[in-house]
């Protein structure tokens, strides 16, 4: 039995926290098998005793041991004669992106946007890429007011009026505290989007709209097809440019 075996054999019984570090060792296995439980910490946003007792629970005495069957069984599988390239998964996500935004998804955004006073797009670490290409985009459509603020520039209130789009792959953790202060915003509550890869996003339920995109998985490749997200974000963004092109 390999670790996602033993993983799907036991995920009924995680936690909501288990759940998550689940969610994201199956989207980004090279990490999960690779960077150290600091680098987790730092950038999947996991506390080191949540990875810890998760491997417990898997029966591993702790990460390091977790981490080293999981390399294990990465090795066998790249040992595998048919495994599909990159480039292979990338068309894919590409091709699955283009079929999944349907144009009514695409063009009630667009509108969104155009209607909004303001428009913040948000996005960090891998997302990063995404938002800043977006904001290029809107800047040939007069009618829409972008930008893209550092998070420690974001206004300190907003109105009804105003519309957040956010790009997040994996578990937002960078936005939770924004997230949280618009909850308390006494002039009103902007129209917050999420755009993600990740149909169990913990932070979904913040949102008035969750617009989930194609990805890849270990299943695929268990080389380092991370920007496939990236990727998958790109081609969106290219189908709401040309939506704004034929207005």
């Amino acid at each position: 039995m390999n670790l996602f075996e033993l993983m799907d054999s036991k995920v009924s019984s995680f936690s909501k926290n288990d759940r998550a570090i689940y969610e994201g060792i199956r989207k980004f296995p090279d990490r999960f098998a690779y960077d150290s439980i600091t680098e987790l910490s730092d950038h999947a946003g996991f506390t080191k005793s949540a990875l810890t007792r998760f491997a417990q629970k898997l029966g591993f005495a702790g990460f390091v041991e977790f981490q080293y069957q999981f390399q294990q069984d990465i090795r066998t599988y790249q040992d595998a004669e048919k495994k599909e390239s990159h480039a292979d998964i990338y068309a894919r996500v590409l091709k699955q992106t283009a079929e999944t935004v349907s144009e009514e998804t695409v063009g009630n955004l667009v509108e969104r946007m155009e209607k909004a006073e303001h428009v913040y797009i948000l996005g960090s670490n891998l997302s990063r890429l995404p938002a800043e290409e977006l904001l290029i985009a809107t800047h040939f459509n007069s009618r829409i007011s972008a930008q893209k603020p550092a998070p420690d520039l974001m206004p300190h209130r907003f109105s009804r009026n105003d519309m957040i789009i956010i790009y997040s792959a994996l578990s937002g953790v960078s936005h939770q505290d924004m997230l949280r202060s618009i909850r308390k915003n006494e002039d009103g509550r902007p129209y917050l989007v999420l755009i993600t890869t990740n149909g169990k996003h913990s932070l979904r339920h913040n949102f008035d709209e969750v617009i989930v995109l194609p990805t890849a998985s270990l299943t695929d490749s268990t080389g380092k097809t991370i920007l496939s997200d990236t990727f998958a974000f790109l081609m969106f963004n290219d189908i709401v440019t040309s939506y704004m092109g034929k207005e």
